[in-house]
Parts: structure tokens; C-alpha cells; sequence
């Protein structure tokens, strides 16, 4: 114990948590612009900043610990005119190179300023970035950091998960400020930025140097804008509430959407070296899913007695559904976003950042399936409620003019529940129907609402509605019978040093320390707690002999799954109940050598990956309460942590300033989401038992511990190129080696008995590819960029889930044993983004401020696997059966090899048109945003059965004849299955169209 404690303290001090240099460096050389002689002690300095440099005996000079924007460089030496260039941006971690040539006094009357043209290819950088500035997104038509980084080459956006250079999903390590923005519990974005608040995005697709960590695939760093010496604000609303639902505007449909932003910016009021930023944001939609919708009305529908009510009981009202619109399927969220910067002294600097956000959003009714499912009960759907904070402060210190160092501290919580809109976290009143008649669920008193409410038992809701051979629907006022909460916590502390050891050779050391404490708390179900406890009727209490039987079983009945609280949903702290504490820890060296035609990175990192996840001491023979059939909970132990090394090596060859080739070579490791990894002590019993445990699994009940985290070889070579001086392009080849996946396998004893189910690190795959940017500068009006992807993407399991099949059919089903086309691999992807504006005092009064922003995106599809025909109907009921094989694999009899098809290709413009009316103190931007333009019904997925996005092949089957008798059978099953996805949806939760045309219109005033 005591040396874990050492540890853990020189892991502490020595290897703080999640600091990510933030800041950026500008370097060159200033010359005799008559005789190209190197200006010895000419001063170089950043307007506005107390930051500067002077050249050495060659003319050189470095500038280190720049935050990241735009400045005005100026130089000034005795005997030579001054010389500023503005518009030099600086980026967080990359080297910006500026030479400067100055003329004698005698020849320059006047100092020369110099507007900086943006840099259109990377000089210093080693590896593939993409960047983002806060000019490129402002006159974007849509909003979200995931849809900015797709547009990007190398990346892929299918049903809504993204995904790069053929990484798994979840394989993106965020960043907001040098603090880490993952949720490590599902590895998604844990922190959402206002698009507003963005000074630049970057995306490292692919490999990046040994700094970084915590991804396979890519890192995203936001940056976040800071105030400047002047007062800045905007306000910024847009909309398109134009329409009621199911109407038509401008030819198309309103979905209720609402988004208002301000912005305040400037020095804090009475303090000269205090500047803030703050954004606030304010984001509504009636109809959050924007969904091809055929309408349909089915009126005087009754029961037919499947599910216990009387046959002919008519249906508690019509069915109707509008031209894309899903009733009652808000979502709103409120957020607040900020910076504080305080400049000490010339060398002493601090940043807070801070962020607010609440969502709130009823968890069912998203799609159609679900809407229609709940749709005489859209009230009393769960609603999620999900807060996020963070806060984060650097602390930069100048040291000398070739020193520093940054100290990071950070703190996030993201907390998450999902409750009944009635009584909140009072989760045992759900499913009682003493409380619901308390709160007024159904009055007594009245016949038809008794009827309707028909609970069968205290604590069981009314039957379903059952109609046209037992098509399913909720009665009104039936309650969830299912609570979640839980919560992740990081605290973070971290420390970077750079050093400019040599005009050449920059030295870094730095590391991250990052301490979770996580909790869940989910119940199954809530009424067979209940009816556990109390009886059906809530008269006959059960007893227990201890604390610890009560919790036992109780959990089993109603399978409760817990960590950081107990049983019945108080907070714990300690114990094997307890939270988990998964703890990231790294440390690197990294090296730079930049010279005028090589530029070498090469570094070393170690990542401590401590997930402290219990285990059985003994698999094979657990310690048991054999009573109970539970895991002894005082003889379990814990998973040890993991170690790695992980060389990287990158290079670039600027052969010229318009030529540069480069190469990379890197090892990369990332633990699998923690969802995973954390199951709760009773399914972890469950799972071990030699009593319950099961070689196939048992509802998704698989062993945790045993994952591991996933590694990845990663090598790229590329070439950035400038054609003209306002053309260039970038060409990079790119190949990944996985290893180490995650897939659910068995876990066998040494003499090759199969013990249960586990996740195990036995996936593989190769991904290769070639990525084509171009870029124009704004030249003549236009600026462009077009991006372009051709790629590969294979393995033996496209996610950790593919191949489940196998383990619970073991004897007709084989993992995979060479490698196919994964789910999501899109051989051709790209978008062509043109900008075409006329800046102020440009085209005259009417043509002055006019712009359009066009974005044409286009995809060859994505892999899937043809399908036979059923022979019978098997488990499928008349329904779901057109896609019971997409529902349980088991039923897929597969036409050809694996993902031998492709979807069709894609295409789709979105468009942003605006008008800037310029005044002295203020501007005035009139936009139209519209997604989608040409209401182009883009087919994302299709039926794997017949291979198109119309027909699931069921009526047109031999088998459904039959069925043809029934009345209203065949028109309901067309209008919700084959006019609008509702099998489709039921099987995957995806849909099978992309979004139909969105038009929003917003003002934005900005005030100077």
C-alpha cells in the first residue's frame, strides 16, 4: 500500500495531468533588403503583447509562448526604416515562420506595413493538420464542431458517428484549452463549444507527435478566443419558425428551430492587464431530428386483444402524421463559454477558461419508430437532463527569451439522468399507481380516464394497445419503468516545458495526470424492484437478514446496475460498490530540429493506463457466496495498470518555400470506452458464477476486465505543394496497422474449457488511403478548398459488436479469419467548399457585403452484405420481419462475402447567403442558412434483403400472403415500413435517408 501511494504522489508532482502546449511560436530572419546582410539586434516585437525577440549574429530570431490569433509583427532597427506585417496568425503548437528586409533610413521616408497573406501550405509543421480559424466557420450554413471536422479530407460522418482514416468510432481524443473534452466512459466529445467562441480547430488526422495521446485515430484541439484591447460584442439569432408543423415554407418544412448567441469581449473594467471573452448560447428545436416524413392518417383503428385488452377496444384516437414532422421531439439546450486572461508581468500570464452547458431532451420518440410507439404517450416519455462544466487554468511563465513553461489545473463533470417528467428522481413512484393517482395521472372518478389508465397490478401499467395483429403502441400515462443517473469526474493537473536550446533545436518535456471518479446507477426495471420488496399489490413486505442480502437480491430483481452508489441510489464513496477511479497518466520528450530544408520531430512517450477495475482473484474458481450466488466481495482484486513506450518520428522537407514533403511514423494506444469495462459487482457475478455463467453471454452480460487498450501503427508521407501564390494543394498517403481490438470472444481455462463470455483484444485491420486537399486564396471574390479522400478500409470487425453472433452460436458461426470491408468504409468521399463575397467598400452600395458561402459534399456509399430472403418467419413477427436479419444477425443468410456491396453514392449542397451593411460603430449581417438545398432524399443505408432504400422485400414474399387478409394490414405496413423506415429504424436506430432540406434565417449585429 505505502509504495502505491509513492506512486501515485511522483506520478502526481512528476507527471501532471493533460497539458497539451497551447501556445505558438513565430521564427525568422531579418536582412538588408539592398544586400541580404543578417540584421544583428534588430528588434522584433508583437503589437499589442509584451512579447518579442531580437536577432542573433545570423539574422535569426524565435519568439516563443504566443497565444494563439492574429497579430502585427514589427521590426525596427537603427539606420533602417520600421517595417509591421499584420495578419500573421499564430497556432497553438506550430511554428509560424515570418523573414522580414528592411531598407536604410536614407532610402525608406515612410515605415512600411505589410498586410500577411495566410500561409496556403505548412512550412514547420511535421504531420497532417487541418486547420479551422473562426474566419473559415463563420459563414458556414450549419453549426457543431463534428460536422466543421467532416468536411475535412480523411474523415467519414455515417449516421451521425464519425469516424477517421478508418478508425472505429470513439477513436478521437477532444481538447478545449489544453483540457481534456473526452468522456472516457463512451470516448465521445464530453464538451461542446460555441461555434462563436472558436478561434481555431485542429484536427490531427492520423498520426501526431509523441505530446499527444489518448486517440488511435485523430486529436481535436479547440482553442478558444480571448478578449482584446478594444470592446467587442454581437448578437446573433436565427430561425426558421415560419411555418406550422407539416406545412410548407419557401418549399419546404419548419422544424422549430431556434438558436441565439452573444458575445462580449474586451479589458475588464479598471484592471489595464485583464481582458475577458464570454458566450452565451440559447439553441431550441420542436423537431430535433429533421426526418423525410410521408404522411398518413389511419382513423377508427381497435384493438385485436394480443396484449390482454378486449378485441375491438378502439385505439385511444387517430393516428396522423404530417409531411416531415415527428410530434412532441424537442430538444433545448442553454450554455455559457468563457475566457479570462491576466498578464501578470512580461513573463508571467494567466488563462481561466470556463464552460456551462444544460441539455435537456425526452429520450424516446427521436425517430419515427419510437414517436409512433409512444405516440399516445409522448408525454410521459423519460426526459435525459445533462449538464457539463469545466474549468481550466494555465499558467504560462516565461523563464527567458528561449524558456517556458505551462502549469495546467482542470476540473469537468459531465452528470447525466434520465426521469420521469412527473416525479423527477423519485424513481420508486414510477410504476405506482398510488402515486400516479396521487399526482393526478388518471382521475377515478372518471370512466374513460380509468379506462384508459386500466392499470393490471399496483405497480404494473396498463396493457399496450394492440392493433392489426399485434402492432404495439403505449396507452396513455404509462410509466418508465426505468431510472439511469451517472456522472464522470477529471480532476487534471499538468506541466509542459519548451525550450529553444538552439536557433535550431527546440526541446520538450511535459506529461499529464488525469484522476476519474466515475458512478452509475441504472434500474432495469423498477416495478419487479418493487413487486421484489413489497409484493404485486404492495401488501406483503419481504425481509432480510442483513444490508447485505437486501441489496443482493433486490439488484437481481431488478436489475440494478451500481457503482458510486448503492442499491437504492445514494451516493458511496467507498467500497466494491464505490466509484471507479480510472486513472491516464504520460509522460514525453520530444525533440525538433528545425533547420531551412529538414525539420526532424522525434520523441518518446509513456502512457500509465490504470483502469482499477474489480476482478475475480481466480477466474476460473471465483470466491462465491453460494447462498446468494454472488462474488465474495471482500476477496476481489483489482486489474493491474498498463504500460506502454511509444516511439514517434516525423519529418518534413521544405525542398523550397512553395515545396515540402514530409513522412511520419508513430505507435499509438487508446483504452476502449469504460462502459465496457465498468459492469457493476452483480454482473459481474452474474457473468462469473459458475452457476449463471454462460459460454454465449447472457443479454449483453460479458466480462469487462478483461479488456485491454487497442494499439495502432500508424505511417504517412505527403507532399504540400504551392503552384501559384495563391494556389496549392496537399497529398498525402497514409497507412495504419490495428491491432489489439476489441471484440466479444470467450474466455477459456488453460486446458481450453470455455469459462463466459469477455471482451477480448482480438480484432485486426489494415487501413490505407490518399488524401488531396486544394486551396485557393481568396482571389478576384472567390476563395475555395476541395477535399478528397480515396481510402480502404478493412478488419475483421467493424466495431467491438460485430461479431457477437459467434460467441452464442458457436457451432454454425466462425470469427472472421481475413480481413473484409468494414461497415463504414467509403472507398471516395469529399467536399468542394467556394466563397464568394464583396468585402467593404467593394461592388458599390448594392454589392458591398454581399456574399454566399456553398459547400457540395459526395460519398460512394458504404459497405453492406446481400442478403436471402427468409424461408419462414422464424422469431420475426409480421412487422419487423423485412429486417429480422438486421435485428438478430442469426437470422442472415448472406448472399455473397462479407460487405461484398455498396450503398449508392451521395450528394448533397448546403448554401449560406448573406448581406453586411456596414456602419460606424456596427455591422449588420442578414443571412439565409439552407441545408440540403435541393432536397436531394440522399439513400445513407439501404434494405440488405433487396439492396435498395424502397422496398424490404416482405410484401412481395410468398410468405406474406397470408397476411394480405388481414384488414388494413398491407396499408399500414406501406406507410410505416416502406414509406417511412419503421422496421428499419426498430432494428438499427438509424434511418435510411440523410435530412431533408432545412431553411433558417438569422441577423447578426456586430458591434466594434
Amino acid at each position: 500500500m505505502f509504495r502505491r501511494l509513492v506512486c501515485l504522489s511522483v506520478l502526481v508532482f512528476l507527471l501532471p495531468s493533460l497539458l497539451l502546449a497551447q501556445q505558438g511560436k513565430l521564427r525568422g530572419r531579418v536582412t538588408d533588403k539592398q544586400t541580404g546582410e543578417p540584421l544583428i539586434g534588430a528588434n522584433v516585437i508583437l503589437e499589442g503583447t509584451s512579447l518579442g525577440a531580437a536577432t542573433d549574429v545570423n539574422g535569426y530570431y524565435v519568439v516563443l509562448g504566443i497565444p494563439p490569433g492574429t497579430y502585427t509583427v514589427k521590426v525596427t532597427y537603427i539606420g533602417y526604416q520600421p517595417v509591421s506585417v499584420s495578419n500573421i496568425r499564430i497556432s497553438a503548437n506550430l511554428t509560424t515562420t515570418q523573414d522580414f528586409q528592411l531598407a536604410p533610413s536614407a532610402i525608406q521616408v515612410e515605415a512600411l506595413r505589410v498586410v500577411a497573406e495566410r500561409p496556403l501550405i505548412q512550412r514547420n509543421t511535421t504531420n497532417t493538420i487541418r486547420m479551422t480559424t473562426q474566419e473559415d466557420i463563420e459563414n458556414l450554413p450549419f453549426r457543431g464542431v463534428q460536422n466543421i471536422i467532416a468536411l475535412h479530407a480523411g474523415t467519414v460522418m455515417q449516421d451521425g458517428v464519425l469516424h477517421v482514416r478508418g478508425g472505429r468510432a470513439g477513436e478521437i481524443a477532444y481538447f478545449v484549452d489544453g483540457a481534456t473534452a473526452t468522456n472516457p466512459l463512451y470516448n465521445s466529445q464530453n464538451i461542446p463549444v460555441i461555434q462563436e467562441a472558436i478561434e481555431e480547430i485542429q484536427l490531427q488526422a492520423g498520426g501526431y507527435t509523441a505530446e499527444f495521446g489518448g486517440a488511435n485515430s485523430a486529436v481535436v484541439r479547440t482553442i478558444l478566443r480571448t478578449g482584446g484591447p478594444k470592446y467587442t460584442a454581437s448578437i446573433d439569432y436565427r430561425t426558421d419558425n415560419f411555418a406550422e408543423p407539416g406545412k410548407k415554407f419557401l418549399g419546404t418544412y419548419s422544424y422549430g428551430y431556434e438558436n441565439a448567441v452573444i458575445t462580449v469581449g474586451g479589458p475588464v473594467p479598471f484592471l489595464k492587464k485583464m481582458r475577458f471573452f464570454i458566450a452565451g448560447q440559447y439553441n431550441y428545436m420542436k423537431d430535433r431530428n429533421p426526418t423525410f416524413i410521408v404522411p398518413f392518417e389511419f382513423d377508427s383503428l381497435t384493438d385485436d386483444g394480443f396484449e390482454g385488452r378486449q378485441i375491438g377496444e378502439p385505439l385511444p384516437g387517430p393516428i396522423v402524421y404530417k409531411s416531415n414532422h415527428l410530434w412532441k421531439n424537442w430538444r433545448g439546450d442553454r450554455q455559457i463559454q468563457g475566457t479570462l486572461v491576466y498578464e501578470a508581468t512580461k513573463s508571467l500570464k494567466f488563462k481561466l477558461t470556463g464552460t456551462y452547458r444544460y441539455y435537456r431532451a425526452p429520450t424516446q420518440g427521436g425517430n419515427f419508430m419510437s414517436n409512433l410507439y409512444n405516440y399516445f404517450n409522448l408525454d410521459r416519455r423519460p426526459i435525459q437532463k445533462l449538464k457539463t462544466t469545466l474549468l481550466n487554468l494555465r499558467v504560462t511563465h516565461l523563464l527567458n527569451p528561449n524558456t517556458y513553461y505551462e502549469l495546467n489545473f482542470s476540473y469537468s463533470n459531465r452528470s447525466s439522468k434520465t426521469v420521469d417528467p412527473i416525479f423527477g428522481d423519485d424513481w420508486m413512484k414510477y410504476p405506482d399507481s398510488l402515486a400516479n393517482l396521487q399526482a393526478g395521472v388518471f382521475n377515478p372518478e372518471d370512466s374513460v380516464s380509468m379506462r384508459q389508465s386500466g392499470w393490471q397490478t399496483r405497480y404494473l401499467g396498463p396493457p399496450l394497445y394492440s392493433t392489426i395483429n399485434n402492432f404495439e403502441m403505449e396507452a396513455p400515462g404509462t410509466p418508465p419503468d426505468s431510472y439511469n443517473k451517472n456522472s464522470q469526474t477529471d480532476y487534471g493537473i499538468a506541466f509542459n516545458l519548451t525550450s529553444q536550446i538552439t536557433k535550431q533545436w527546440e526541446l520538450k518535456i511535459g506529461g499529464r495526470y488525469d484522476y476519474w471518479t466515475m458512478r452509475l446507477f441504472n434500474v432495469g426495471s423498477i416495478r419487479r424492484a418493487l413487486e421484489f420488496q413489497y409484493g404485486p399489490h404492495g401488501t406483503t413486505p419481504q425481509t432480510f437478514e442483513s444490508d447485505y442480502e437486501r441489496k443482493v437480491r433486490v439488484s437481481k430483481a431488478g436489475f440494478i446496475t451500481f457503482y458510486g452508489y448503492d442499491v437504492d441510489g445514494n451516493k458511496l464513496d467507498k467500497g466494491p460498490d464505490g466509484p471507479r477511479h480510472p486513472i491516464f497518466a504520460s509522460f514525453y520528450v520530444q525533440n525538433k530540429l528545425e533547420y531551412r530544408d529538414l525539420i526532424v520531430n522525434f520523441g518518446l512517450r509513456f502512457e500509465h493506463i490504470d483502469l482499477n477495475a474489480p476482478r475475480p482473484k481466480d477466474i476460473e474458481n471465483p470466491a462465491m457466496d453460494t447462498k446468494l450466488d454472488y462474488v465474495k466481495e471482500d476477496e476481489l482484486t483489482y486489474t493491474k495498470p498498463y504500460q506502454y513506450l511509444l516511439p514517434r518520428i516525423t519529418f518534413s522537407f521544405p525542398v523550397t518555400d512553395r515545396t515540402v514533403f514530409y513522412a511520419l511514423y508513430g505507435k499509438y494506444v487508446q483504452m476502449p470506452r469504460l462502459a465496457d469495462v465498468y459492469r457493476g459487482i452483480r454482473i459481474l457475478s452474474w457473468v462469473v458464477s459458475p452457476v449463471t455463467r454462460r459460454p454465449y453471454g447472457y443479454f449483453g452480460q460479458y466480462a469487462g476486465f478483461t479488456a485491454k487498450p487497442e494499439f495502432t501503427i500508424q505511417y504517412e508521407l505527403g507532399i504540400r505543394q504551392s503552384i501559384t501564390d495563391n494556389f496549392a494543394f496537399t497529398l498525402t498517403g497514409f497507412y495504419k496497422d490495428l491491432r489489439d481490438q476489441l471484440r466479444i470472444d470467450r474466455e477459456y481455462t488453460p486446458d481450453g474449457q470455455v469459462l463466459f463470455s469477455a471482451w477480448k483484444n482480438f480484432d485486426f485491420g489494415t487501413v490505407k488511403g490518399i488524401e488531396l486537399t486544394l486551396d485557393l486564396r481568396r482571389t478576384k471574390r472567390l476563395s475555395a478548398r476541395v477535399n478528397y479522400t480515396l481510402s480502404d478500409a478493412r478488419g475483421t470487425g467493424s466495431d467491438s459488436r460485430s461479431s457477437r453472433v459467434v460467441v452464442s452460436d458457436a457451432t454454425i458461426a466462425r470469427y472472421p479469419t481475413f480481413i473484409y470491408k468494414l461497415d463504414y468504409n467509403q472507398p471516395h468521399r469529399g467536399s468542394v467548399i467556394l466563397d464568394y463575397r464583396f468585402a467593404k467598400g467593394d461592388g458599390g452600395k448594392w454589392l458591398e457585403g454581399l456574399g454566399a458561402n456553398l459547400i457540395f459534399s459526395f460519398s460512394s456509399g458504404h459497405a453492406y452484405t446481400k442478403i436471402e430472403e427468409p424461408y419462414n418467419l422464424g422469431q420475426a413477427d409480421p412487422w419487423d420481419v423485412g429486417v429480422r436479419a438486421l435485428r438478430d444477425v442469426r437470422n442472415r443468410i448472406p448472399e455473397e462475402p462479407l460487405n461484398s456491396s455498396s450503398t449508392p453514392w451521395t450528394f448533397n449542397l448546403d448554401m449560406t447567403l448573406n448581406k453586411v451593411f456596414y456602419f460606424n460603430q456596427f455591422n449588420v449581417n442578414f443571412y439565409v442558412n439552407v441545408l440540403n438545398v435541393f432536397n436531394t432524399k440522399n439513400v445513407i443505408n439501404v434494405y440488405p434483403m433487396t439492396g435498395t432504400a424502397e422496398d424490404d422485400g416482405w410484401l412481395r414474399s410468398p410468405l406474406a400472403a397470408p397476411f394480405y387478409q388481414i384488414p388494413n394490414y398491407v396499408e399500414f405496413y406501406r406507410a410505416i415500413n416502406l414509406q417511412n423506415r419503421w422496421g428499419y429504424q426498430l432494428a438499427t436506430g438509424t434511418d435510411i435517408y440523410g435530412p431533408p432540406r432545412q431553411i433558417r434565417f438569422g441577423v447578426k449585429i456586430e458591434f466594434k
